[in-house]
Order: C-alpha cells, then structure tokens, then sequence
C-alpha cells in the first residue's frame, strides 16, 4: 500500500481536494459579487409585480381610494340636496327629486306598492355602483368594482338585507318556510327535496351578483387597457400617428356602465319581492275557504 494511502494524506488527490478547499475559503467580496446579479434579478422582478399589467388587478390601495371618493361624494349631494329644498324647486334641487323620483319609481315598479320603502337602500346602491363604473373611464383612475372583493361586500350586505326583511315581513318560520317550497302545506313530502335546493339557491346569489358585475367591469378595463396600448405602440411607426383604438369602447362602456348598475338593482329589487308579504295568497286561502263552505252550505 503506498505510504499516502497508510498516512491519511489527501495531497496525492489534485483534482478533488483543491475544489473543495477553494469553495470552502472562497473570499467573501466574491461570493457577494457572484450573488449580487441574481439578488439584482429578484429585487427587479419584485419591482415589476408593483406594475399592474393587462390582466392583472390594479392595487387594491387605488381602488378603496376610488370607492371612498365615490362615497363622499353621494354623501355630499345628499347633504346638498336635501339643504336645499323650496317650494317651487330650480336648478339642482329639480335634478335631485327628478333622480329620487326616478328611482322610486323604478323600484315600485319592481317590487310592487310597499316597495317604495327600499328605495334609500336599492337607490343607494344603483347610484354607488354607477359612479364606481364610470369612474373607471377617467385616466389614471380605476373602477373599485373592477375587484372582486368590492363587488363580493355589495353582495353580501343585499344578502343580509334581504334576510332581515323577510324575517321582518314574514316572521322567522314564514320566511325558513319559504325554502320549503311554494306549496309546503299542500306537498309536505316535498320539502326533504326543496330545502337543499332553495338553500343552495339563497347562498349563491351574492355569489353571482358579484362574480357577474366583477366579470363585466374588470373585462371591459382589460379591453380598454389593451387597446389604449397598441395605440401607444403603433405610435410613429405610421403617419397617422396615435390611433385611439379605445375610443368606441368607452362609447359603449357609457352603456355598460349604466346597464350593470341597473343590472345589480333590478335583481336586488327582485329579492326583496320574494321576501315580500304576498296579500295574495292569503286572499286565495281566504277564497278557498269561503268557496267550500258555500259548497257544503249548498249540500245540505
């Protein structure tokens, strides 16, 4: 066996030994200068994620800024309207009660004579979700209802409206009985199958009202921000110049903007005459009854 091997000694070995020696007493400076691109590559990408891209959602700080704007806004021209009413109505407070009346009008309409108490919260609503549409269109602003999270707590709070009416309306078993199907006391082995059912039904609608006005807001943005680019991109490389491909779509977002909004009312408002006191039913019954008992009257 030669002498190397019997001592221990690795110095026979120039091609493991040196590599190992030189990674492990590898200067410090030098390990910072190896790492210092990649740390520069990550520090860089890390600042691209700050960058909302086509696609991505704006931040989130810009959009609560947005919807809060909104909010102190309809808080001042109700403050304003209602300070500034006569007798003989001019000028903003024509504009005010044109609005109110509108809005009355339409939920009336919707839910039916006692709807007229829904109004503050469905008009509200329709005027919040407006501006926040609309607001969309104005540079360097961005729609709150373009985020899910925004569209998601409008639709929760008209769930739980809606609940606290019903019970209110209806009293708590005359609203759970409404998920037991429009017929529980004349079908009551119906009930096991309509409970599920109607209970998936109610749990899913704040679920859709916000996934439907989120889709529609976030994807006409989306469309906008392309087209504004490739018109920015195509700048100089034709005589024309800047094309503003965006044009038509903010033309047919003035629409769309007005059309969720109504959108988002009118199934609020459809909701709310579900839950509502239904007369009707009980003047059947009533009917029913007085028709039978003239039917045995008659018998005898």
């Amino acid at each position: 066996m030669p002498e190397s091997l019997k001592s221990g000694s690795i110095t026979e070995k120039p091609t493991g030994a040196p590599i190992v020696i030189a990674q492990a007493e590898k200067p410090e400076g030098e390990q910072h200068k190896s790492e210092s691109p990649v740390a520069g590559e990550t520090h860089a990408g890390e600042g691209h994620e700050h960058h909302a891209k086509p696609g991505e959602m704006a931040d989130p700080g810009l959009l609560f800024s947005n919807a809060l704007l909104i909010a102190v806004v309809l808080v001042i021209f109700g403050a304003v309207a209602k300070s500034k009413t006569e007798r003989l109505p001019k000028g903003f407070q024509n504009l005010s009660e044109a609005v109110a009346e509108s809005l009355n009008n339409f939920v009336i309409t919707v839910i039916g004579p006692e709807g007229g108490k829904h109004t503050p919260f469905v008009g509200t609503l329709f005027l919040y979700i407006g501006l926040m549409n609309y607001i969309g269109l104005v540079p360097g602003l961005h729609s709150p209802t373009s985020n899910i999270t925004t569209t998601l707590a409008l639709g929760v709070i008209v769930f739980f409206y809606v609940q606290v009416w019903g019970i209110r309306n209806n009293g708590l078993w005359g609203h759970f009985s409404h998920f037991l199907g429009p017929k529980f006391g004349k079908l009551p082995l119906m009930a096991p199958l309509m409970l599920p059912i109607e209970l998936m039904s109610e749990l899913f609608r704040p679920f859709t009202l916000a996934i439907r006005l989120f889709g529609n807001i976030f994807g006409e943005d989306v469309i906008l921000v392309v087209l504004a680019g490739l018109g920015v991109t195509m700048m100089g490389s034709q005589a024309l110049g800047f094309i503003p491909f965006q044009f038509p779509i903010m033309l047919l977002s003035l629409i769309t903007c007005f059309v969720q909004a109504m959108v988002f009312s009118t199934l609020t408002c459809i909701y709310l005459s579900l839950v509502a006191p239904h007369e009707h039913e009980h003047e059947e019954r009533h009917g029913e009854g007085a028709h039978d008992h003239h039917a045995h009257a008659a018998g005898h």
